[in-house]
């Protein structure tokens, strides 16, 4: 019996990624797509591919919603101009959000804790409290995720998922036993120290608080790096100096592929 195919899209939310990922869509003329966004605004996001609404619209509606942060509103960008193409070229495309509105909120609080914290101060042991609560709220995020798009495969018979790349390995191997899946890695740039150690946790790694703080460290500095520079992160992470001087990792190098 054929199993269900997903194609994996492991991306960061920044512009240049995601018009990669925007070009890729629409030349594998992709019909069901899952998006990193709450079931909630599902409605909305179909209402605007099929006219509806402009992408300006679409976007002002899902900031004031707090379902996208200003930062990260220009990584959606290019995949939502792609979307009302797709739909013109085959009226049975649909978005399907597979986000849990509860799940994905305790996250987003989680990850911000921990990133204000890291950058005002170096005191990593009141700070390791906050990244063990967001490693539980990512394997919370990850589970509820992969029960999602399992759920949609089947129904669906094949999906194409855009997907952040700290959640697609883990999402990956609870996936890869029951369906056709092909993770399409569509840019091999390298992973921050906070997500590289947040994978290797979810692969089973137990870090001493030494290990734990020393990946810490590389992130903040990182992070403060690129924010001196006015560079944003994304740019630094396709910076093989940057790599080398922060020892930072591919994706590849972590995620099966």
């Amino acid at each position: 019996m054929k199993r269900p195919l997903i194609k994996l899209l492991p991306a960061p939310h920044e512009a240049r990624f995601s018009q990669l990922v925007a070009d890729y869509l629409l030349r594998d003329g992709c019909i069901h797509l899952g998006l990193e966004l709450p079931r909630e605004v599902e409605a909305r996001v179909n209402g605007y591919v099929r006219g509806e609404n402009s992408c300006d619209g679409l976007m002002a509606f899902l900031l004031a919603a707090d379902v996208i942060s200003p930062y990260f509103e220009p990584g959606f960008r290019p995949i939502f101009q792609a979307l009302p193409e797709l739909y013109r070229r085959n009226r049975d495309f649909t978005v399907h959000c597979y986000e849990e509105l509860d799940i994905y909120n305790d996250w987003v609080l989680s990850r911000d804790e921990l990133v204000v914290a890291l950058l005002r101060g170096d005191d990593f042991a009141p700070i390791s409290a906050l990244y063990r609560e967001l490693l539980k709220e990512t394997r919370r995020r990850n589970a509820a995720i992969a029960e999602r798009l399992g759920a949609l495969a089947r129904d669906l018979g094949h999906l194409h998922v855009v997907i952040g790349r700290l959640h697609a390995p883990e999402v990956s191997c609870r996936l890869a036993e029951n369906f056709d899946l092909r993770v399409v890695v569509l840019e091999d740039i390298y992973l921050t120290p906070l997500d590289e150690s947040l994978i290797l946790c979810l692969k089973g790694f137990n870090f001493s608080d030494a290990e734990l703080a020393s990946f810490l460290d590389r992130h903040r500095r990182f992070a403060l790096e690129a924010e001196g520079m006015n560079r944003e992160i994304s740019d630094l992470l396709r910076d093989e100096e940057a790599g080398r001087r922060f020892q930072l990792k591919k994706y590849t190098e972590l995620a099966p592929v």
